[in-house]
């Protein structure tokens, strides 16, 4: 049987190899995770929100593990794949040969960077899910009830997420390319908003090809699970030179 020890620094060994399945035996049913920016969230929500971001670990540097009855505290120095280095302190409270809870002590500094990072996800998994018109993947990113300023008519959209997506997918032969570029996020508590030059391509069913760079704003809101999409603007400029054209040729 693996020490307490050996569990805790299996753990990390997961982060760095980003192998889900060394983590999920050692973390209990009822597991919970806390941190300056998690307060006790379920083992389901830890992997919907926490392991996504295991894609922007490199290394963990052990520099002290101390087993206390229950308890194994960890202090570390990690270094991300962009060569950033961070020091946090862990407390593993074990029951048996499982974790039941995770208390991660770092600073405000890394919480945002943390928030950033989940949010980020959150970006990649909605552009991800537009790319494969698929309806499900999109709308788990999104508030129940978003409010969308859509390139669509009408003014704000009316209809319901799911059937605004289907529909439009609809209109689609094959898949859709969508490039996100100069991504921008800016969380401060349960709040964040985020900005990026979108390129969507792709074939309608009619054969007329669809080319076009526009604006894209999100805002973005914290609940007790995760972060999800409340607001979404698209937007290209118009010509103003009296024929109230929208600019759809334009280029970054």
């Amino acid at each position: 049987m693996s020490t307490r020890a050996e569990l805790t620094r299996r753990c990390f060994e997961a982060y760095e190899k980003k192998d889900r399945s060394l983590i999920e035996p050692i973390l209990a049913d009822d597991f919970t995770f806390s941190s300056p920016i998690d307060d006790r969230i379920s083992r389901e929500s830890y992997f919907a929100r926490c392991w996504p971001n295991s894609k922007h670990a490199g290394t963990f540097g052990i520099e002290k593990l101390l087993e206390d009855g229950d308890d194994v505290v960890v202090t570390y120095l990690a270094t991300d794949k962009a060569g950033a280095r961070f020091r946090n302190t862990e407390v593993f409270t074990f029951r048996g040969d499982q974790v039941v809870h995770v208390q991660v002590y770092f600073g405000s500094d890394t919480a945002e960077s943390a928030s950033r990072e989940e949010i980020e996800s959150v970006i990649a998994r909605w552009n991800d899910g537009i790319c494969r018109k698929d309806v499900a993947l999109v709308a788990a990113q999104v508030d129940g009830d978003p409010v969308g300023y859509y390139l669509a008519p009408p003014l704000v959209a009316d209809e319901p997420l799911e059937e605004n997506l289907a529909g439009w997918f609809d209109t689609f032969d094959g898949p859709l390319h969508q490039e996100l570029r100069d991504l921008q996020v800016k969380a401060s508590g349960p709040v964040a908003w985020a900005h990026a030059l979108a390129h969507l391509n792709g074939t309608k069913k009619s054969g007329e090809r669809t080319d076009l760079w526009f604006r894209l704003t999100m805002g973005l809101e914290k609940s007790a699970d995760a972060w999800k999409i409340r607001h979404l603007h698209e937007s290209v400029p118009f010509l103003m030179d009296g024929s109230d054209k929208a600019a759809l040729d334009l280029k970054p």
